[in-house]
């Protein structure tokens, strides 16, 4: 904006004190706004790579099962934050984000026979903040999925 004062001729270029207040405001209440929308795309980033590297885990384990002719187990600890696959007397741990939680019933453990199949039907909920996956585990030529539920 320009301002042309009339008192004394010369131009004087600038912005009045109540413009720089209301654009201050109004940045002011925009940038916790995109933080919000940027946090919650990293929420959404964090929990979607820590699905697809459970499901590889999952379908790695099935294999090892089937070729090593042994049972497999993926046993979740939350309070520790980690889990770990059990294969012949092998583990092997991996770490998990300590915001990321993954609850299933009784037991948050998945068993897995010699023919890559699940012992049992489950369902587990893994969730970061309000984000919710469901990773659903079927009988039979051991077929398991992950479906979002919330977030």
């Amino acid at each position: 904006m320009h301002r042309k004062s009339k008192s004394n001729g010369a131009d004087e270029l600038g912005f009045t004190l109540l413009e720089v207040l209301i654009t201050l405001s109004i940045a002011c209440i925009i940038a916790p706004l995109s933080f919000l929308a940027v946090s919650h795309l990293a929420d959404e980033i964090t929990i979607r790579h820590f699905v697809e590297d459970l499901n590889e885990t999952v379908r790695d384990a099935q294999m090892e099962a089937i070729t090593q002719a042994q049972l497999a187990r993926i046993v979740f600890n939350n309070p520790e934050h980690f889990y770990y696959v059990s294969i012949n007397n092998r583990i092997e741990r991996t770490e998990i984000n300590k915001r990321i939680l993954i609850y299933g019933g009784q037991e948050n453990v998945i068993s897995i026979n010699q023919l890559g199949h699940f012992s049992r039907i489950t369902t587990f909920t893994i969730s970061l903040d309000k984000i919710r996956y469901k990773f659903v585990l079927l009988l039979g030529q051991g077929r398991c999925y992950f479906e979002k539920t919330s977030g």
